[in-house]
């Protein structure tokens, strides 16, 4: 089985469609359909089921696309190592961020490199750590970088946390506990539960308040949008709580205000999770470490802006 056998399965198996694939890939359709057909015929076995807009993986499809993707991207960053140990800054490198990560860290580290390896192709994406776990495992994804509970994450992966964070009860501008200075000042007040991920404690309002000894606050609304939730929290009278790097949106901090509560509310470390097994290419450890600086000219920016 050829490098190209499992490019073309992997192409057909994410367009759904031979036609689709060929187009993305650059390869003739009848040459796709050789080229599945010659896998299947390897395998003893059929990978693709037709439908009437395209195909479809079977069963055994989807397992061994799992493991051609892998095999696939380890193959794909191997040759691309040998060319940037050869002092060729080319490639690819793929990272996953949380917004709070996307905001505060990734501007300066995406500027800074570019300017210095301007051939390689950096593919960003906005998530929480669970749903990509499986994707850095595979290869898809380099590196993580965003909130994360330590103690959870699998022996898997190396955890280099960054900076401990802080959370914010965010409001509209002219909200009526605009000056609310304790937590027992919310308690009748409604919520929106940010649902940007399927297990995302850092925004877990209902353990803020059992923490304090509350019942839980009612919640109104779930966004699983970060557009709704910031224009439900500007047109209306709930509330929600965010990490505080949202607030360094310059348009969102002229919209809404955070509340004024004198205990700060801790949030969850934002780290640089990846794999245990398998360094990163010298490309992706150019970008990691571009990251470090950026958290670190975050956390001397931020603890001058606070003060003493």
């Amino acid at each position: 089985m050829k490098l190209s056998h499992l490019r073309d399965v992997i192409a057909v198996a994410e367009h759904g469609s031979l036609r689709a694939a060929g187009r993305q890939i650059g390869v003739a359709q009848p040459a796709i359909t050789r080229s599945i057909r010659e896998v299947e015929q390897e395998l003893g076995a059929t990978l693709f089921e037709r439908h009437a807009r395209g195909v479809r993986l079977t069963e055994i499809g989807a397992a061994f696309v799992r493991r051609a993707s892998a095999v696939h991207s380890e193959l794909r960053r191997a040759r691309e190592e040998v060319d940037q140990l050869k002092g060729r800054n080319v490639g690819e490198v793929a990272v996953s961020l949380s917004t709070a990560s996307s905001l505060s860290l990734m501007p300066s580290a995406v500027k800074a490199f570019r300017k210095r390896c301007p051939d390689a192709l950096l593919k960003i994406s906005e998530s929480f750590f669970r749903p990509i776990e499986a994707d850095i495992l595979a290869g898809a994804v380099d590196f993580y970088v965003g909130p994360i509970d330590i103690v959870q994450v699998s022996q898997q992966f190396t955890v280099e946390k960054l900076f401990d964070n802080r959370r914010l009860i965010l409001a509209r501008k002219d909200h009526p506990l605009a000056n609310a200075r304790k937590l027992s000042d919310l308690v009748d007040a409604e919520w929106v539960r940010p649902v940007l991920s399927g297990n995302n404690a850092d925004v877990d309002v209902d353990l803020l308040f059992e923490e304090q000894g509350y019942d839980p606050p009612r919640v109104a609304l779930h966004a699983r949008s970060a557009m709704v939730m910031l224009l439900v929290i500007m047109n209306s009278d709930l509330l929600t709580i965010l990490p505080e790097q949202w607030l360094d949106f310059p348009l969102l901090s002229n919209l809404v205000a955070p509340l004024p509560l004198d205990e700060p509310i801790a949030g969850v470390p934002i780290c640089i999770v990846r794999r245990r097994d398998m360094p990163l290419t010298p490309l992706a450890e150019i970008f990691c470490d571009l990251m470090r600086r950026a958290a670190l000219n975050y956390v001397h920016r931020r603890d001058a802006e606070r003060g003493p």
